[in-house]
C-alpha cells in the first residue's frame, strides 16, 4: 500500500517554529500522586520532586479580580443578570496580547504561561490551595495577598462545596472519598456545543437582534402579564443575553485596535500585513458572519474562547470541526483566496491557540496539575447518512501531525462506507501522532443514541465532546463533564468483607450477604449489586443536589445564547434541556470480571479453593500465599482472548451495573448515565481498593479504560481481543474505552493492511471506541530516563491525551507494560 504524499509545506514555515515556544506546550498539568490506604490510615502519596506544573507556570488574578468587581457592581440584580454584568465587566476590561506570529488570536490570561481561576465556584479550595500544594504558582506576595481579599467576598457565595451545608448527615459522611473509597464527587464544568453552523450564517449580531426582538414580544404581551413570574424570567433572560453577547461582539473590536496598535510599530511588511489583515478580521467577526476561512476559524475561536474558557471552565469542545469549516475551504479555494498549503497553515494557528489557554481547578490527584482537555470531531456522515469526509477531514489531520501537542484531540468517527483514502491517512497519522487520535464507530453510536430517544438525524450529528463523552453539536445540553468517578472493584471488596472497609475496619457500606454461603457467581454478582446501589444512592444524592445549586447560582447565558431553542423558550440552558444528561465515569470493570471468572472456576466449579481460604488470602494481601496468587492470575480464562467462559460473565456484568445507575434519576426526572471519560482514573482511585480475587494485590492498577484488558493478560492477538469487547451490548449500556497498543514496525506489517483491516473490523463488530499507543518499548524507556528529550511526546493514557513525560511514573511503567500486539 503506498501512502498519497500531502501537498508541501514550507518546511520553515512559522507554526514549526511556534509550537516550540514555552507558551504552547507548558499549560498540560502534571499528574503527581494519588490517595492511598494502609492499615487503619489514609493518605496523599506524592512522587517526590514532582511539581504539578512545569517550572514556568504561575497563576493569573485577573480574572478573579475583575469577576469580582462585577459582581459587586450588580449586587442586587438577580442572579443571571449578575453573571452576565460580572463577564461583560471582565471581558471589557481584560488585558488582550497578540503573541508573536499569531495569526489567530485570542488569550486567557493576562499574560502568557498563566492560569486564570473560578471564584465563583471554587474560592474555598483555592484559598487554601495557594499557601499549601500549589503555592509556587503565586510567588508574589502583593498577588496572593490580593487573592486572599478576594476571596473574603466568596465565602458562602462560591458553589463548589455549597452543598455539603445542604447534605443529610447520613450522606455527607460519604461525600468525602477517603472515608469510602467508591466515589469521588467532582465538582466539573458543564459543557455545551454552539450552534456555529447557525452562527456563521447570522453572526452574534443576529443573536443580539433575537434577544431584543423576544424581549419586544413577551414586553407587549398582555398575556403573558398574567403571569409575573414567567414574564421576569424571561425578560431577565433576554436582557442578560444582550449584555454578554454584546461583550463579546467588543472583544473582537478590542483586539482589531490592538492589531492595528501593533501593525503601527511593525517593522516587518510581512507582519504588518497580516496585523492589518487580522485587524480587519476582528472588527467583522465574530459580530457578523465570517465570509472567509481565516474569518471563520477567528469567529470560532472568539465563541468557544468565552463559551469553553472565559465564562466557567469545562473540558471537552465537541464541534465537528471539519463539517462547519469546509464552506469556508471550498469557496475561498474556488475564488482564488487560498490553496490547501495556505489553509493547513491558518489551522495549525487554531492549532496552536487550543494549547495556549489554561486554568487552575481542583485536581483528581492530590497536587496535580488538572488536566482540561480539549477534543474536536472529524468524519463519520452527514445528517443525511452520506460520508462527511472531505478536504477538511485530512486538513485537520495533516496540521495535527505537523504541530504534535495535545491539544486539541482527535476524534475520528468511522462507518461501513469511510473511504479508503481516510483510512490510510489515519495508518499515516498514528505513526506520526498516535496519542491525538482516537476512534468512534456510527454504527454503535447511532443506535446507541437513538435508544436514548434522540431523533435520527441528531444522532448522525453526534460528536465526542471529551474522551468518551458525547454530545449534540448546537443543542442545549450543558452537561457536567465529571460527576462522579468510581472505583467498581471497591464494591466487590465491600461484598466480599459485607460492607467492612479492609483497611480500617469500619462498617462503611450496607452489611449484605455471607460469603461464606455463597454457591455461585450469581450470589457474588447479587452482593456487588447491593453494595453499589447503595453507594450510588450517595453519590447521586449529591448529584442532584449540586446540580439545583449550579442552575441557581451559575447560569450561562452566553452559552444559552449561542444553543438552539433557548432563545425561543426564554430559559437558560441550566434549565431547558434537549437532553438532560447526567453521567459518571466508573472504571476497574475487567478487574471485576477477571475476578467472577477466578471465583466461579476456582472456588465454585473446581472447588480448588474455599471462599474462606481467598478471603483470608484476600485480608492479608496474598502474603504468605503466592502460590494462590499465582493459581488466580494464571488459571482462569482471562477478559480479551475471545473466550466466552469469561467474556460473557463480563456482558452480563456490564449489563447489570448499567441497569443499576440508571435506576437513578436526575433533577429532570431522566436516568443518569455511565459514560467512559476515565482518564487517569485507574491509576487516581485505585489506592483504597484492596487485593481483588484476579490476583490483584492491594493498591494495585485497575485496568485502563472500561474494556481493556488486564495488562499482560491479552495473549491472542488484537483480534481476540476486539472479539471479546464486541460481546458486550454496547449500544445497551454506554460508551466504552478500549486502549491497545502496537510497535510502528507491527502497524505497518503488510504495508498497514492488516491494522487497516483491523479497524474496519472494529466497525462491523459494533464496538464503541479503539484508540491506539502506537510506539516502541525502548522509545518509552528512553523517555522516562531522558525527559528533556522527550517534552512533547503525546501517549493515550485511557481517554486523555497526555505528555508522557508529565505522568506519574506509575501511569508510564503502566503504558510501558501493555501488550504490544501481534497481527502475528
Amino acid at each position: 500500500m503506498v501512502i498519497a504524499e500531502k501537498p508541501k509545506l514550507n518546511e520553515d514555515r512559522i507554526t514549526r517554529k511556534m509550537r516550540k515556544g514555552l507558551a504552547y506546550q507548558s499549560k498540560s498539568g502534571r499528574g503527581v500522586g494519588r490517595i492511598e490506604a494502609s492499615e487503619g490510615k489514609v493518605e496523599r502519596v506524592v512522587e517526590e520532586g514532582r511539581m504539578p506544573y512545569r517550572p514556568e507556570i504561575r497563576l493569573c488574578i485577573e480574572r478573579a479580580r475583575l469577576i469580582t468587581e462585577g459582581y459587586k457592581q450588580a449586587e442586587d440584580a438577580p442572579i443571571i443578570l449578575r453573571r452576565a454584568t460580572a463577564l461583560a465587566h471582565y471581558l471589557d476590561n481584560r488585558t488582550l496580547y497578540i503573541l508573536p506570529h499569531q495569526r489567530i488570536v485570542g488569550n486567557s490570561a493576562s499574560k502568557p504561561c498563566l492560569l486564570i481561576t473560578f471564584p465563583e465556584k471554587w474560592s474555598g479550595w483555592l484559598e487554601k490551595a495557594i499557601d499549601g500544594e500549589y503555592q509556587m504558582l503565586l510567588p508574589d506576595e502583593k498577588d496572593r495577598r490580593e487573592l486572599h481579599e478576594i476571596h473574603k467576598y466568596w465565602r458562602d457565595k462560591s458553589v463548589h462545596g455549597m452543598e455539603r451545608r445542604l447534605l443529610p448527615k447520613d450522606v455527607l459522611e460519604y461525600w468525602y472519598y477517603d472515608n469510602q473509597g467508591v466515589f469521588m464527587w467532582l465538582h466539573g464544568g458543564h459543557v455545551g456545543t454552539p450552534n456555529y453552523e447557525k452562527i456563521f450564517k447570522t453572526g452574534l449580531k443576529g443573536v443580539v437582534e433575537e434577544a431584543k426582538a423576544r424581549l419586544e414580544e413577551i414586553s407587549s404581551d398582555p398575556e403573558l402579564y398574567l403571569h409575573p413570574a414567567d414574564y421576569l424570567k424571561k425578560k431577565r433572560f433576554y436582557e442578560a443575553v444582550i449584555i454578554i453577547t454584546e461583550a463579546v461582539i467588543n472583544q473582537g473590536k478590542r483586539f482589531s485596535q490592538l492589531c492595528r496598535q501593533e501593525a503601527a510599530e511593525e517593522k516587518d511588511e510581512k507582519r504588518k500585513a497580516e496585523l492589518i489583515e487580522m485587524a480587519e478580521i476582528c472588527d467583522w467577526v465574530p459580530e457578523n458572519p465570517p465570509r472567509t476561512l481565516h474569518e471563520a476559524l477567528q469567529s470560532f475561536w472568539f465563541i468557544n474562547l468565552v463559551a469553553r474558557v472565559l465564562d466557567l471552565q469545562t473540558s471537552g469542545n465537541g464541534e465537528r470541526i471539519d463539517q462547519i469549516f469546509y464552506p469556508f475551504y471550498k469557496k475561498d479555494k474556488e475564488e482564488g483566496r487560498l490553496t490547501y498549503e495556505e489553509a493547513e497553515e491558518l489551522v495549525e494557528h487554531l492549532v496552536l491557540i487550543f494549547n495556549e489557554e489554561g486554568a487552575l481547578i481542583p485536581p483528581s490527584q492530590p497536587k496535580a496539575g488538572p488536566l482540561i482537555t480539549r477534543v474536536t470531531t472529524i468524519g463519520g456522515v452527514t445528517r443525511d447518512g452520506a460520508d462527511a469526509t472531505n478536504e477538511m477531514t485530512y486538513m485537520f489531520m495533516d496540521a495535527k501531525n505537523e504541530m504534535g501537542l495535545n491539544q486539541p484531540a482527535l476524534a475520528v468517527r468511522l462507518h461501513p462506507q469511510t473511504p479508503q483514502a481516510l483510512y490510510e491517512k489515519i495508518l499515516e497519522s498514528v505513526l506520526k501522532q498516535p496519542g491525538v487520535y482516537s476512534f468512534f464507530n456510527d454504527s454503535m453510536m447511532i443506535p446507541f443514541l437513538m435508544n436514548l430517544g434522540m431523533p435520527l438525524e441528531d444522532a448522525r450529528d453526534y460528536t465526542t465532546d471529551g474522551c468518551m463523552r458525547w454530545i449534540i453539536p448546537g443543542k442545549a445540553m450543558s452537561q457536567r463533564a465529571l460527576g462522579g468517578r468510581i472505583a467498581l472493584p471497591k464494591c466487590l471488596e465491600y461484598a466480599l468483607y459485607q460492607g467492612v472497609d479492609k483497611f480500617s475496619g469500619k462498617q462503611v457500606g450496607p452489611r449484605t450477604s455471607d460469603p461464606l454461603t455463597w454457591a455461585s457467581v450469581e450470589d457474588v454478582m447479587q452482593a456487588y449489586e447491593e453494595q453499589l446501589r447503595f453507594f450510588m444512592h450517595k453519590l447521586f444524592t449529591i448529584y442532584n443536589l449540586v446540580d439545583a445549586l449550579d442552575g441557581e447560582w451559575l447560569p450561562q447565558p452566553f452559552l444559552s445564547a449561542v444553543v438552539d431553542d433557548c432563545l425561543e423558550h426564554g430559559q437558560d440552558v441550566r434549565e431547558y434541556k434537549y437532553y438532560p444528561n447526567t453521567i459518571i465515569q466508573p472504571v476497574g470493570q475487567v478487574t471485576i470480571i477477571n475476578a467472577l471468572a477466578a471465583m466461579k472456576k476456582l472456588v465454585f466449579e473446581d472447588k480448588k479453593v474455599s471462599m474462606a481460604e481467598l478471603i483470608d488470602a484476600l485480608k492479608n494481601d496474598w502474603e504468605g500465599r503466592e502460590d494462590l496468587r499465582q493459581m488466580f492470575l494464571n488459571e482462569p480464562p482471562k477478559w480479551g482472548n475471545d473466550d466466552d467462559y469469561v467474556d460473557l460473565i463480563g456482558r452480563d456484568f456490564y449489563t447489570r451495573t448499567n441497569k443499576v445507575v440508571k435506576s437513578f434519576k436526575n433533577i429532570w426526572g431522566v436516568s443518569h448515565n455511565e459514560d467512559g471519560t476515565g482518564a487517569s482514573t485507574y491509576f487516581d482511585y485505585s489506592g483504597l481498593t484492596g487485593a481483588t480475587p484476579d490476583g490483584r494485590k492491594d493498591r494495585d492498577l485497575f485496568n485502563d479504560g472500561t474494556v481493556s484488558p488486564a495488562v499482560g493478560t491479552d495473549v491472542k492477538g488484537p483480534l481476540a481481543t476486539m472479539k471479546s469487547v464486541s460481546k458486550i451490548d454496547h449500544a445497551g449500556t454506554f460508551t466504552h474505552l478500549f486502549n491497545q497498543k502496537f510497535t510502528p514496525a507491527e502497524v505497518m506489517r503488510n504495508d498497514g493492511a492488516n491494522f487497516i483491516a483491523l479497524l474496519r473490523t472494529f466497525v462491523d463488530l459494533g464496538i464503541h471506541h479503539t484508540q491506539f499507543n502506537v510506539i516502541d518499548r525502548e522509545t518509552l524507556l528512553a523517555a522516562q530516563k531522558h525527559p528533556e528529550q522527550y517534552g512533547d511526546l503525546v501517549v493515550r493514557v485511557a481517554g486523555l491525551a497526555a505528555y508522557f513525560v508529565d505522568l506519574t511514573k506509575a501511569v508510564q511503567d503502566q503504558i510501558i507494560a501493555r501488550t504490544e500486539l501481534s497481527f502475528g
